[in-house]
């Protein structure tokens, strides 16, 4: 744990003017850092526009975009942006395990509050956030049936949805978290608030499809 803790920290400190750093450099227009997924199927609907942010509970840049950028485009679109996280874990073996948590919580109607918690355990309070003990914890904090997650933890009853949902991302060439896509074919290739802002206007004002 200690060590993972290390990583965390030294991560931290990086650069995260650009969130997937290794993405850098394609562009879809004049300033924008984005790329059109050919073989993928938009899911526009006009006048608003769905994001899916695929994220690992280890990466603190996801944990930044989601306590940051998040909010900050929620305040600026409202009910024009539609999001969905999925996890993507890649960065750890055992980065599974919270992503598993975070599925049996969001079907039971506390995803978000379950994601926050697991941030919150990993950034903030310095814990293990794949130790069973610390997530059956948040699961009790958070008003989950602690009896019934501790099964479906132990069981791995999520394991499938949170491994498809790590092969979806993988699907549009992600390398790193948090991968961005918007409208289910739109793979934004720097996640920096003001290119994330810039892309969902084009798609608003209909310039990119």
């Amino acid at each position: 744990m200690l060590k993972k803790v290390a990583v965390i920290v030294a991560l931290i400190f990086i650069s995260t003017s650009v969130f997937a750093a290794d993405n850098k450099g394609v562009q879809g227009g004049a300033d924008e850092k984005y790329t059109v997924a050919p073989d993928k199927k938009s899911t526009h609907e006009k006048g608003k526009v769905k994001m899916t942010i695929f994220f690992d509970f280890f990466c603190p840049h996801c944990h930044q975009f989601d306590s940051v950028v998040v909010p900050l485009l929620l305040r600026e679109y409202g009910d024009k942006l539609k999001i969905t996280s999925m996890g993507y874990p890649i960065i750890y073996e055992d980065s599974v395990i919270p992503v598993e948590a975070y599925e049996l919580a969001k079907s039971e109607g506390k995803g978000e509050e379950m994601k926050r918690a697991i941030f919150d355990a990993i950034y903030y309070q310095r814990k293990d956030g794949a130790n069973h003990d610390v997530l059956i914890s948040i699961a009790k904090t958070i008003g989950l049936n602690v009896d019934k997650f501790q099964k479906g933890l132990k069981s791995g009853a999520k394991k499938k949805v949170v491994l498809d949902g790590r092969d979806l991302a993988k699907s549009y060439g992600a390398k790193s978290t948090p991968a961005v896509i918007l409208d289910g074919n739109i793979f934004i290739k720097d996640n920096s608030l003001a290119n994330v802002s810039s892309v969902i206007n084009k798609i608003l004002e209909g310039k990119i499809k």
